[in-house]
């Protein structure tokens, strides 16, 4: 592709040692990621994602400790940590769905590192020998400027995802990857951005003159991304689609419109 941008398809998932795969992306949109669960081993998600599993998984659900269940909610994921654990001495399954029509994009977390992410991005994960899991918590805007912070269209307070081998996270639409050079830059519709590596550095830039700003449909600035690290991009983020179809807020009956003849 041009740029050095990559167009995200499902691709053939890592396996274990004996070629079972780690995990599997089901379907085109509204994906399902499928794991086989070893005896003994466990998934982790936010509350509601659970589509299906085999008879042997249960379902343990806790707060994390304070500071880590504060960082769940302000990033937008839920109170509580939800856990599925095969207490079976056979292979079972689960399959997760996102809340929304979207796909479901793998962060490999023992190569990626720290990710920012969209708040409610977290889908699922998956927990290592020793229970080693993904830190899910929040984080601020991390642009370079205050008005960055303010008008980059990146939320205000952001999720985060930390160690841990494999996480999840949602997404709509088309999703467009790219690895940034040291000191390459990009601009970006604020609304496009998925997740970025940490050691982007984000920031705003000015669309243009009064015409662009007044007429160009981008607002006043657009966001710029510099590298090193990687990008994910989105087509048709969740919050702009929320403004395709805003809430209707319908009026109360006037007095005597109770019905009748």
């Amino acid at each position: 592709m041009i740029a050095g941008f990559e167009v995200w398809t499902p691709e053939k998932a890592p396996t274990f040692d004996d070629g079972m795969p780690i995990f599997e992306i089901i379907g085109t949109d509204a994906q399902i990621v499928q794991f086989p669960v070893r005896a003994g081993r466990q998934i982790t998600c936010f509350s509601g994602a659970m589509a299906y599993m085999s008879d042997g998984m249960k379902m343990d659900v806790k707060l994390a400790g304070l500071k880590k269940t504060f960082g769940r909610l302000a990033g937008g994921g839920s109170l509580f940590e939800v856990t599925y654990t095969n207490e079976t001495n056979e292979d079972g399954f689960i399959g997760m769905t996102p809340d929304y029509p979207g796909i479901i994009i793998p962060l490999n977390m023992a190569t990626t590192g720290k990710i920012y992410c969209l708040r409610d991005s977290f889908l699922c994960s998956t927990v290592g020998l020793g229970n080693q899991t993904t830190d899910i918590s929040a984080g601020f805007n991390p642009a370079n400027s205050i008005g960055g912070i303010i008008c980059s269209g990146f939320d205000f307070i952001v999720q985060t995802l930390e160690n841990g081998e494999w996480a999840f996270i949602m997404s709509m639409g088309t999703v467009v990857k790219k690895t940034l050079g040291e000191g390459e830059a990009v601009q970006v519709d604020g609304d496009s951005i998925l997740a970025f590596d940490a050691s982007v550095q984000i920031d705003i830039k000015s669309v243009g003159n009064c015409a662009a700003i007044c007429c160009g449909g981008e607002g006043l600035f657009n966001t710029t991304m510099v590298g090193p690290g990687q990008i994910w991009l989105q087509s048709m983020g969740i919050d702009k689609m929320r403004h395709l179809f805003p809430p209707q807020v319908s009026s109360p009956p006037e007095a005597g419109d109770g019905g009748g003849d």
